[in-house]
């Protein structure tokens, strides 16, 4: 869990919520996205393959 927390901190960038590959909300804090997709659609009314959660790299990444 900790690696998994230092790859977070590593790339900055936002967080955005997508539903039906349109962008509804975005937020420097994934806690935040979570919230809403709870708040905005719940399990029992929206199919979970509708949403998606990624993140938008800022800066210059490197691929190794």
């Amino acid at each position: 869990m900790k690696e998994e927390e230092n790859a977070l901190k590593k790339f900055s960038g936002e967080w955005v919520l997508l539903f039906n590959d349109e962008i509804v909300d975005h937020s420097r804090n994934i806690e935040d996205i979570l919230k809403i997709v709870e708040e905005k659609y719940p399990s029992d009314k929206f199919p979970y393959d509708n949403i998606r959660i990624s993140k938008i790299l800022s800066g210059n990444v490197r691929l190794q």
